[in-house]
């Protein structure tokens, strides 16, 4: 059944491939002949195969490790703009 779910997923976005190509480059800029659905297929097929290696799992690995050094810096520079704050301003409080 999840063999049938990729070819399925696989033959459905070769149609927004095609679709957006069509779109976007010869609709807008004009640059190339639209593509045929097999043409969409081939260009789908050798994009997975091209970029099919890249770990999912190491992106939201990074990710992550993104947003926790972006928020060390943000504690940081909140740190650092309470030290510098003005007197004037410490004491209204």
């Amino acid at each position: 059944m999840l063999i049938l779910a990729c070819i399925a997923g696989f033959f459905l976005f070769s149609l927004v491939v095609q679709a957006l190509f069509n779109s976007i480059i010869v609709g807008t800029f004009g640059l190339l002949q639209p593509l045929s659905y097999l043409q969409a297929a081939g260009l789908w097929f050798l994009i997975t195969l091209l970029f099919g290696w890249i770990p999912v799992i190491g992106t939201w690995a990074r990710r992550i490790s993104t947003l926790r050094f972006g928020r060390a810096v943000w504690d940081h520079l909140h740190m650092w703009l309470e030290a510098h704050e003005p007197e004037e301003e410490r004491q209204g409080e």
